[in-house]
């Protein structure tokens, strides 16, 4: 088992992730990817072995203004690990090594937490917050 930062890059790391994550979330990053979306500020830290992705959390660089001040963040997501390798702890040494990796580099950190996981994410330093929605008011037309 290694840990590779290149899935996007490699068409068969590429392939299962997409099927991991399909598989767990209903998602499937091709599409994004062909349309050129998937740029370098979506890195999956993703534990390989051979051409199989079996676990993964990745991190979306973000840049906000917020109250004028520019600040750079990352959003933590698309955690997941294939059923034969859960409870090894892969989940939280990918985000272990996630956070080393950018804790200077980013002003913050944030992600939004499924109900069943909530109980993960405060071992790392998160705490939950109260999610606010905005909206212009527009409407959608069918």
């Amino acid at each position: 088992m290694e840990l590779s930062k290149n899935v996007r890059e490699n068409k068969n790391l590429r392939d299962s992730f997409n099927q991991l994550a399909e598989d767990t979330f209903g998602i499937h990053f091709e599409q994004w990817h062909e349309r050129g979306y998937w740029t370098e500020k979506y890195v999956p830290f993703s534990f390989v072995e051979g051409d199989r992705v079996i676990a993964n959390v990745s991190v979306n660089l973000i840049d906000f203004t917020i109250e004028g001040e520019e600040k750079k963040a990352i959003q933590i997501g698309t955690v997941m690990t294939h059923p034969d390798y859960r409870n090894r702890g892969l989940s939280t040494d990918l985000l272990k090594s996630v956070l080393a990796q950018y804790r200077n580099q980013v002003d913050f950190v944030y992600l939004f937490a499924n109900q069943n996981v909530l109980e993960f994410y405060p071992k790392f330093g998160f705490q939950a917050q109260q999610e606010t929605l905005f909206s212009n008011g527009a409407r959608h037309r069918r």
